[in-house]
């Protein structure tokens, strides 16, 4: 015997189907909705709990370091230092939370400088991306009683940019090629750092090569997200620079 389907049953069903979906579709809407909204939030109050934080960013060799003592010793903030703290983040990362920081950390000299440029280049920017929260902890943990000064080539301006209050919070500085191999050489715990390679000036020269594409990368971001750069060739003095700094914070 055929069973007869009674009219407008597929109608019904369809519009059953159809209800449903939309159900489904709205009760994911809602989700999405609800998470930016969560999200939105956590930054928000980022931004307020770092309102006191001013940021140097750049790579290596920019000169945020005598710039960030220049800032304490006129204005008497606190100063934190990225490179004080990349051993003990390294000690606490984990294979789950931090994978690519925490291999890199554990790699010999030789495996470290041997790797191909452009791994070396991404698992830079992937290790800095995973530290970034740890640094963030560290900094939330700081007095809130007077202005803080960080610096350190780990702040991606695309990381920190969305935690800003305000884009006068932030200064970046970028080394040209030129500058920055040559403030290298004139730092002496590089050539015993790269004495432990087998083959130092193939080390050296990759080093460098790497620099010099994380430069550019650092340059773009801070370009895409708002942060305000200048270029360091070693035109300027300490106390251009300094002049610079000031004015972008509003401390002149």
């Amino acid at each position: 015997m055929r069973c007869k389907v009674p009219e407008g049953a597929c109608h019904s069903a369809e519009n059953r189907l159809a209800d449903q979906t939309m159900a489904r579709k709205s009760e994911s809407e809602k989700g999405c909705h609800d998470g930016m909204k969560v999200r939105v939030r956590k930054v928000e109050r980022l931004q307020q709990e770092l309102s006191h934080v001013y940021w140097l960013v750049g790579p290596p060799c920019a000169g945020k370091s005598s710039l960030a003592d220049a800032l304490v010793a006129t204005y008497g903030w606190q100063l934190y230092r990225c490179d004080d703290r990349y051993e003990y983040h390294a000690s606490i990362a984990t294979l789950e939370l931090q994978p690519t920081f925490s291999k890199i950390t554990r790699l010999s000299s030789e495996a470290f400088w041997m790797r191909p440029l452009a791994l070396q280049l991404c698992e830079k920017i992937q290790a800095y991306q995973e530290e970034f929260p740890l640094i963030l902890a560290d900094l939330l943990a700081f007095s809130k009683t007077k202005p803080v000064v960080v610096e350190g080539s780990a702040l991606l301006p695309g990381l920190l940019a969305p935690l800003l209050s305000s884009p006068h919070q932030a200064f970046g500085l970028v080394p040209t090629p030129a500058f920055q191999v040559k403030c290298y050489l004139q730092r002496g715990w590089v050539k015993e750092l790269v004495a432990k390679a087998s083959g130092p000036e193939q080390t050296f020269a990759l080093w460098m090569q790497r620099n010099v594409h994380f430069a550019a990368f650092v340059a773009q971001e801070a370009l895409a997200h708002g942060v305000l750069a200048i270029q360091v060739d070693g035109s300027r003095s300490l106390e251009e620079h300094m002049k610079m700094i000031e004015q972008h914070f509003h401390l002149i």
